[in-house]
């Protein structure tokens, strides 16, 4: 049992703070598709490792989880009453401390749903379906608009101005980004890295998915965009598109910041290396390898430890 904790305890610290230099150079926008999964098999390892560890802490005898479990099978005699108190003293701060991230992710997680909803029924109020895409939503405003807020009818939402300003090919374009996201469930991935952060606050990898992983998602959506529209037809619809504000909740093709918008434009205009995805099957391999090996790892230990004794 000792060798199991010590190997998620070493499996959460090498994913918790190892991968992440590594995976930095994948995501200079080569391949985000590889990035992406890099990234997310790490923060799934670290996440699974910290859990299995902290199970094991829980269970591991004569604690009071443990002494739950010996309880049930009627053999809880059989460990001294002074080193059950003395386990279940020394287990109130790991309880604690579990059920403080807890408390702080699942509100969290609760107002981002919130806010998204209040959005979508703001918008019912002043948008109106649009009649040429049955996905869309128009809002009358000058402002070039277009982003996607996921819900299950027309979550696309567009301004006038941008039908005004956009060709049709570059509107095609800037449709088709957004619907890259949806299809993808791009808003589910950065609901999990954000529960993941509050979660895992000491972990460098987590906190460097949650800031990267954001503009390899706009860079999935550009590829399956450019890949129908061409790439030049995208950056300039960008372009026009840019200087939209940002929107709670939501996935907009002008992307988090300025900052942002430049390096996707620098990528589709050719004015970075893109090589090849001959490392993806590499990428996928590792994620899983690094989600399966402490998933296994914390389901022996916890099978061994919740054993009749």
């Amino acid at each position: 049992m000792p060798v199991l904790l010590g190997a998620l305890l070493a499996t959460a610290l090498l994913l918790g703070w190892g991968p992440g230099s590594v995976l930095d150079r994948l995501s200079s926008g080569s391949d985000p598709g590889t990035a992406i999964v890099g990234w997310l098999g790490a923060v799934a390892g670290t996440f699974v490792a910290a859990t299995g560890a902290v199970m094991i802490a829980l269970l591991w005898p004569p604690t009071p989880g443990h002494g739950f479990v010996e309880w049930l099978h009627g053999c809880l005699p059989h460990h001294r009453t002074a080193a059950t108190v003395l386990a279940g003293v020394m287990s109130v701060p790991l309880l604690y401390l579990c059920g403080f991230r807890l408390m702080r992710t699942v509100p969290r997680l609760r107002e981002t749903l919130r806010r998204r909803r209040d959005h979508r029924e703001m918008l019912h109020m002043v948008a109106h379906e649009d009649e040429r895409h049955a996905d869309v939503l128009l809002l009358d405003h000058p402002i070039p608009v277009a982003y996607c807020l996921p819900s299950r009818g027309r979550p696309i939402v567009l301004s006038t101005g941008a039908q005004r300003r956009l060709t049709t090919r570059q509107l095609s374009a800037v449709l088709e980004h957004e619907r890259a996201h949806l299809r993808r469930r791009h808003h589910l991935v950065l609901l999990l890295l954000d529960a993941a952060h509050a979660l895992l606050p000491w972990s460098p990898t987590v906190r460097r998915a949650e800031s990267r992983v954001p503009l390899l998602l706009e860079m999935a959506a550009d590829d399956a965009a450019a890949h129908t529209a061409g790439r030049r037809t995208l950056a300039n619809a960008l372009r026009q598109v840019g200087g939209a504000p940002e929107f709670a909740g939501a996935l907009a093709a002008s992307g988090p910041n300025g900052g942002t918008l430049t390096k996707r434009l620098a990528r589709l205009e050719g004015q970075t290396h893109r090589p090849g995805r001959a490392g993806r099957p590499l990428a996928w391999a590792l994620s899983v390898c690094a989600t399966i090996v402490p998933l296994f790892t914390a389901a022996a230990a916890v099978g061994q430890l919740i054993l009749p004794c």
